[in-house]
């Protein structure tokens, strides 16, 4: 009996550790409006306004990505200055649907970094 129970709590709590997070956040300390492109074309519909946080349903993500899955993982072009005639890129990251985990873990070019803070969750810094 103990077993079990103890074995049930494991799963309960592994289930919960490597769950999907609620959100996709953005933390934008930049003054320029950042964007996502799904496999590097398809623009998000929700950029992050320059010095602002943005936060999107999980579920909105994946549906952006559908079509674009391999091995439950999302590629995406992260893109500065989306709100001018001359973005430039900032780099590329894969986002594993299933836990929310982005890789890699830090991005710089063009004047532009990204951190990830955890599952889900990004900010950007201007050099």
């Amino acid at each position: 009996m103990f077993k079990k129970t103890l074995s049930l709590a494991l799963f309960g709590f592994m289930s919960v550790s490597f769950a999907a997070p609620k959100q996709l956040i953005t933390h934008n300390r930049t003054s320029v409006e950042s964007n996502g492109y799904i496999n590097g074309t398809i623009a998000s519909q929700h950029p992050t306004k320059a010095n602002s946080d943005n936060k999107v349903f999980w579920a909105s993500v994946k549906l952006a990505c559908y079509g674009h899955i391999v091995n439950n993982q999302c590629q995406a072009l992260i893109k500065m200055a989306t709100d001018t005639s001359n973005p430039v890129d900032l780099g590329w990251l894969t986002v594993n649907l299933a836990t929310g985990e982005i890789t890699p873990q830090y991005l710089a070019a063009n004047g532009y970094h990204l951190e990830v803070n955890g599952p889900g969750e990004t900010t950007l810094y201007k050099d």
